[in-house]
């Protein structure tokens, strides 16, 4: 019997190899970048996104940062000009010419500092990044891939609305104030840097929070049994564990380098806020209503609007974020009643750690950014408009 050689074909071998292969939903082709990569190059147009990708991996970018320089040119030129035409303008009152450069002024350091950030910080911001790819890489091999659609409809629908927001605010702002397209871009251009920089905070900020989420509902899905018979958990529990260890590093390097960032937004918007409305309560209530005026109190409540926006969505994203991170403790107390072990001390210890770690994002380390800040925040914005009121 003889034995035949057959015929080896590198052509037909790789293409076997390549239907084996499974194709890596990291970087670029990964479901979240996919949905959101619009978003990404206009952040990069602004200034905020110095960032490029090495295979599957965000690394920092040079090349990119020359946006971000460009930016903080153009920025602060255009800062420049409106403030240089701001002094020589004749007010009717010192309180509004004083109130408008403060403004002016605020804004622009806000969007410096952040600016300053995030070409320092590039590193910092990357790891994060790349955590939450590693953290959707994992549950894909163990089963349970994310399902982005929901993300994607909301992040779509915000730049929908965001930009309506501001062309009408520039739409009426040309007729109140008889500018041109121009002129009234200039003074828009640093305020809608200010608030890409709230929205990329206020996204990643929320994409940690559906990510702890997503690990809560596996967690309680993976509880073991009441029942006598032990089927057991599909995920373990150590998994879980580690999982959520690498999204708590995550979140808190990320409280870390927003909290100065966060106490300058709200300090910001607060001011911004308060000076809109004294002047639409001071326009339509004090002053004698006429067709004039009109046009600057709808001016004044579309600005009013995207500052209130801006405000609710920092609070939002924080609270969402830490109040699903702290809740895997309970889940996890839940699981030791279930278990029911003699060795439980290990557990227990692991418990305890979970409660004892909270996630709570810090503005400046002054107070805590969540929901009830709001009332904090309305009542203080009503004693300053009181007090504003009451001055000649």
């Amino acid at each position: 019997m003889e034995l035949q050689a057959v015929p080896f074909d590198m052509t037909i071998l790789f293409a076997k190899m390549k239907k084996k292969r499974v194709k890596k939903k990291r970087g670029p082709d990964s479901p979240l970048y996919k949905i959101i990569w619009p978003m990404i190059y206009i952040m990069r147009i602004f200034g905020f996104a110095p960032y490029y990708f090495l295979q599957d991996c965000l690394k920092p970018s040079k090349i990119n940062l020359l946006f971000t320089a460009i930016g903080a040119i153009l920025y602060s030129y255009v800062s420049y000009d409106v403030f240089t035409k701001f002094l020589n303008v004749k007010r009717e009152t010192w309180t509004i010419g004083g109130t408008e450069n403060t403004k002016v002024i605020v804004n622009y350091s806000v969007l410096m500092y952040e600016l300053g950030l995030t070409a320092f910080t590039r590193r910092s911001f990357v790891r994060i990044w790349n955590a939450l790819q590693d953290y959707d890489k994992n549950m894909r091999q163990l089963g349970h891939p994310r399902k982005e659609t929901r993300t994607a409809i909301v992040a779509w629908i915000l730049v929908i609305v965001t930009t309506i927001i501001w062309i009408v605010i520039n739409r009426i702002g040309m007729y109140a104030f008889l500018e041109t397209w121009t002129n009234n871009m200039k003074y828009m251009i640093p305020y809608i840097g200010t608030s890409m920089a709230i929205y990329k905070f206020v996204a990643i900020t929320i994409f940690l929070g559906q990510r702890f989420g997503h690990l809560n509902s596996i967690a309680i899905q993976n509880l073991p049994s009441t029942s006598m018979e032990d089927t057991g958990t599909i995920i373990s529990k150590k998994t879980i564990l580690s999982l959520h260890n690498d999204l708590m590093i995550a979140a808190e390097n990320l409280e870390s380098l927003y909290s100065m960032s966060l106490l300058f937004y709200l300090s910001n918007l607060c001011l911004h806020t308060v000076s809109n409305i004294y002047f639409i309560i001071e326009w339509m209530l004090v002053k004698q209503w006429d067709v004039e005026s009109w046009p600057l109190v709808s001016c004044m409540c579309t600005w009013l609007l995207a500052f209130l926006s801006q405000l609710l969505l920092l609070l939002i994203a924080c609270h969402f974020t830490s109040s699903q991170a702290n809740c895997l403790s309970s889940t996890l107390i839940e699981w030791q009643i279930r278990l029911m072990k003699k060795e439980t001390e290990d557990y227990i210890e692991y418990s305890l750690e979970f409660l004892n770690r909270k996630l709570k994002f810090s503005a400046g380390g002054c107070f805590y950014v969540n929901l009830p800040l709001l009332r904090s925040i309305a009542s203080l914005m009503t004693t300053y408009l009181v007090i504003l009121l009451q001055l000649q």
